[in-house]
């Protein structure tokens, strides 16, 4: 008689984001250079990510990985439900991360959230950052932007912050950071 393991329940990974198996640049690997510090594209943008969560996890806190320059302008994470609100793309607020002042060149930085159940299904990364002089981030730079039904992310310009409800437009620039959310309470 051989051993056999026992058969391991699927389980989310421990970092989610645009990168990762839950979001869709696996879906496209040659259309993205490797991560490396650029400036964030436009000041008060949000960026919007779709995800597909397989199994349900909880989401203990946002990330972002800073680039050669952070100070003095905020960075805030969210998760959007998908198209609740009448929209084809991101709707009402999952859960919103606070502002938070980027600090730590070249390091990964984490926003602490109430740990939140999220399940199966799909739904929206969003990062906002408030200023570009003094925010980098690791990202990649799609050789081509992407559209909607290329899965593509949506952008919108937004002065305060992440909203409650989404209202993106197509994206004009091809960015993606390097960012998202653990489901594990520290790494």
């Amino acid at each position: 008689m051989s051993y056999q393991p026992g058969i391991r329940p699927a389980s989310t990974e421990f970092f989610v984001s645009p990168y990762s198996h839950s979001g869709y640049l696996q879906l496209f690997p040659s259309i993205a250079s490797a991560p490396a510090s650029a400036a964030y594209p436009a000041a008060t943008r949000a960026h919007y990510y779709p995800i597909v969560i397989r199994h349900p996890c909880i989401v203990y806190r946002f990330f972002w990985v800073n680039g050669a320059t952070a100070a003095t302008d905020d960075i805030q994470v969210g998760i959007y439900n998908d198209n609740d609100a009448g929209t084809d793309g991101p709707g009402t607020s999952f859960l919103l991360g606070t502002r938070t002042i980027a600090a730590g060149a070249n390091a990964c930085q984490f926003d602490n959230v109430t740990d939140t159940a999220i399940y199966p299904g799909r739904y929206w990364l969003a990062i906002w950052a408030e200023g570009t002089a003094n925010n980098t981030l690791f990202r990649c730079a799609p050789t081509a932007t992407l559209t909607r039904a290329h899965n593509g992310y949506l952008e919108s310009s937004l002065a305060s912050g992440l909203p409650a409800t989404a209202t993106p437009a197509q994206n004009t620039t091809p960015y993606v950071p390097v960012f998202g959310f653990t489901t594990i309470a520290s790494p």
